[in-house]
C-alpha cells in the first residue's frame, strides 16, 4: 500500500478504534502472511477489548504484527 492509502486506512480506523488498534489493524491489513480468518479473528478480539476499554489489547498471533 502507498502512504496515501495506509493514511486513508487509518482515518477510518480510528473513528472506530483508539490509535494503538487502529494502527495495528492497518499493519494486520499489509501482513502477508496473516490469513484472512486470522485477519478476522484477531479484528474481532480488539472490538471487544475495545468494549471492555482494553486499550492496548493484542490478539493472540498478531504479536510481531
Amino acid at each position: 500500500m502507498t502512504e496515501l492509502e495506509i493514511g486513508k486506512v487509518n482515518y477510518i480506523l480510528t473513528q472506530k478504534y483508539n490509535i494503538f488498534h487502529a494502527d495495528l489493524i492497518a499493519r494486520a491489513i499489509q501482513d502477508d502472511s496473516m490469513s484472512i480468518e486470522d485477519f478476522w479473528s484477531g479484528c474481532l478480539t480488539i472490538d471487544a477489548a475495545e468494549f471492555i476499554d482494553d486499550d492496548e489489547y493484542v490478539p493472540a498471533g498478531w504479536e510481531n504484527v
